[in-house]
């Protein structure tokens, strides 16, 4: 009897529409992970719920506001960690400033961010479930703490701002899978962008 496939779920959130990615173990335990929780937190839950999913894990790639204002209200709801890498921790705790200064003050979080519960860095792997595992890959350039996660068994990853359909992440703002989930846009296959991608050939 084969393996079911894994639950997937990608879909753009406000306020920026960045890539929310949902993975979700569909036996064993159920537990699922949530990838860049913009906002939207609702809709996301929804989600989740639909498929019978618990949410054990936040994973952020980086600490730009449209990947993470909806991280709090998520551990509030559900009790889950949420995880990234150090270094962008200082953009993480101004997630405040980041609004003021997109010019969207009123749309900040009233209250502070949550710490985060652990730091990943590059080489980390994670078991999340029982037959699930993510590699993290520091990746910065578009963020100092940019990360990449890598799910071997889906053949897929989610590498946020550092690489897009055609381009990549910008710097000037501080801060060979099958498929690749960009922070923003369309999805793509590393081979594509090594051929096609002019930023990195």
């Amino acid at each position: 009897m084969s393996k079911p496939s894994p639950i997937i779920e990608i879909f753009s959130v406000p306020p920026l529409q960045c890539n929310c990615t949902i993975i979700g173990d569909p036996e064993n335990n159920r537990d699922c992970i949530v990838v860049d929780p913009g906002g939207n937190v609702d809709y996301i839950l929804q989600r989740i719920s639909k498929h019978g999913l618990t949410l054990k894990r936040v994973l952020i790639t980086h600490g730009h506001l449209d990947h993470i204002a909806g991280g709090k209200e998520l551990k509030d709801k559900t009790g889950c960690d949420i995880l990234m890498h150090q270094d962008d921790l200082g953009l993480y705790e101004k997630v405040k400033e980041q609004f003021r200064d997109f010019g969207m003050a009123l749309q900040a979080p009233r209250e502070p961010l949550p710490r985060p519960d652990e730091f990943v860095s590059d080489g980390t792997v994670l078991k999340w479930s029982p037959s699930y595992s993510i590699e993290c890959i520091h990746c910065p350039g578009h963020t100092a703490g940019s990360i990449a996660y890598y799910f071997p068994e889906c053949s897929m990853v989610c590498p946020g701002d550092t690489l897009f359909r055609g381009s990549v992440g910008r710097t000037s703002w501080y801060g060979i899978p099958s498929l690749e989930v960009s922070g923003h846009g369309e999805q793509t296959t590393i081979g594509e962008e090594q051929m096609n991608n002019p930023y990195v050939r």
